[in-house]
């Protein structure tokens, strides 16, 4: 009977050390945690690891068109343009547009708002706020620029 107990008690000490964590030489990064060999990511980061910053993927140069109208909706005129975009906001959901945020919304969701921002120029201060998303290369923009004098529309779709 001892005999027995001896190899039970070994045959699960045995068995028990077999299995290992699956986590133990998986490294998360920017508070990413491991959940069975893979990472989980906080928001606004992703990738196998977790080290990448989700807007990354936006950084470029986007070129499209540009149409801007009244505050009644009448067409005013479209012009091709390009709109840059960096990492250079302040936190790690903020694009960079030459000057301009754009705060990313949800995190894996592309959607973005312009806060309310007043701009200086040599002539006149307005402000400008607005929306838009990105779709793979695609940017989709949603802007208004109020002038003491006047509200202009503005879009703008491109790729890059």
């Amino acid at each position: 009977m001892k005999t027995l107990q001896l190899f039970i008690l070994i045959s699960i000490i045995t068995f028990s050390s077999c299995t290992t964590d699956p986590c133990i030489d998986v490294m998360c990064y920017n508070d990413g945690v491991c959940d069975d060999g893979t990472c989980l990511c906080a928001d606004w980061y992703e990738g196998a690891d977790c080290s990448s910053e989700e807007r990354a993927k936006y950084y470029g140069s986007y070129i499209g068109t540009s149409s801007f109208f009244d505050e009644d909706g009448n067409f005013i005129n479209n012009s091709t343009d390009t709109i840059p975009l960096s990492g250079n906001g302040s936190i790690v959901n903020e694009l960079n547009a030459d000057g301009l945020i754009f705060a990313l919304v949800a995190s894996g969701m592309g959607d973005f708002d312009i806060p309310q921002t007043s701009i200086s120029d040599p002539d006149v201060t307005f402000i400008i706020s607005g929306d838009g998303s990105f779709s793979g290369n695609l940017l989709t923009l949603n802007a208004r620029f109020e002038y003491p004098d006047e509200t202009i529309e503005f879009t703008f779709t491109g790729s890059k």
